[in-house]
């Protein structure tokens, strides 16, 4: 297993670094961007080397990443984005949209609007994993990646592990999906139900501590809205996930972070780093499925040092 270098953190020139990786003209706020077709909604917090999220495409504003991803912003400047059909950004136009490749598109996109050359990046969980497909599509333009509880694939095996360590969670979640596809409630109605289906049942089966879990849930989607309608396609399109023949192609300095007492085994995560050529690989012991509420303080010193930021 990798283990990060402190070592190379310390001897970074910080302030030159600072100088070149800052973006100029990024400004804090919420703001609209017109993207050829799409009317893309994102938001800049914090100061610092740029650091560009990836939104999960099975249908999450951006305010549940900014509510785990705060206590970066004293050190970087995170940008943040709605995926298409939600939160502030237009309408969902074709199925498509709804979907990865969607998101990968916006995020480059957004990342020519505000004349970024190169970034660093980091994607959570379905994130993670589209982070992938983004960093081998567009070595150019990816700076550094942080692999956030993410997976390379996601096979039949995978899948009945799960049925057999979750039984009852695997039962709630078929009878909840069978429920919502014979529903006919309104849309509106139908997200709130998988807002609340994911926050109270199954969210907190990938919390360390479930019962912490369960009080920390609700703060970090207090805001967020989700979507019934981008999570049936994502999971549609990703049924079978296997982007491991990418890894090779990914130029990116990454980290590739695990939890101990996530859902899929660390060596899950593992294989984004084996991989991806230099790649570093952290186990957090005391996580699930996330490390920046679960164990904050380590995951923020984590990450600044291996962006090589020197601490404010």
């Amino acid at each position: 297993m990798r283990r990060l270098s402190i070592v190379a953190a310390l001897v970074w020139i910080g302030a030159c670094s600072y100088e070149r990786a800052r973006a100029p003209g990024l400004e804090n706020g919420s703001f609209t961007a017109e993207l050829g077709e799409t009317t893309l909604h994102y938001e800049v917090h914090g100061s610092g080397p740029v650091l560009m999220t990836v939104p999960n495409s099975w249908g999450l504003t951006l305010d549940a990443l900014r509510a785990m991803y705060r206590p970066l912003e004293p050190h970087v400047t995170m940008v943040y984005f709605d995926p298409r059909g939600m939160g502030g950004s237009g309408p969902v136009r074709e199925e498509s949209d709804l979907g990865p490749d969607a998101v990968r598109e916006d995020f480059d996109a957004l990342r020519n609007h505000l004349g970024l050359e190169k970034v660093n990046a980091i994607g959570w969980s379905n994130g993670a994993s589209n982070l992938i497909a983004l960093a081998a599509e567009r070595p150019e333009a990816i700076e550094a990646a942080v692999f956030l509880h993410g997976n390379a694939s996601y096979l039949p095996e995978d899948e009945q592990g799960i049925v057999e360590r979750y039984p009852d969670l695997i039962r709630a979640f078929g009878e909840f999906s069978k429920e919502m596809a014979e529903s006919e409630t309104p849309v509106e109605e139908r997200n709130a139900r998988v807002k609340a289906f994911d926050i109270e049942v199954w969210f907190p089966y990938l919390f360390a501590d479930r019962e912490a879990g369960r009080r920390k849930l609700s703060e970090v989607f207090r805001e967020a809205r989700f979507s019934w309608a981008h999570a049936e396609y994502t999971n549609k399109q990703w049924a079978s996930l296997d982007l491991r023949d990418r890894l090779p192609s990914i130029r990116a300095r990454s980290l590739v972070i695990a939890g101990r007492h996530d859902m899929l085994p660390p060596s899950r995560a593992q294989e984004i780093a084996d991989g991806i050529e230099g790649a570093e690989f952290l186990v957090f012991e005391e996580s699930g499925h996330f490390a920046p509420v679960e164990e904050t303080e380590k995951f923020v010193r984590t990450v600044v040092d291996f962006l090589r930021i020197t601490p404010n």
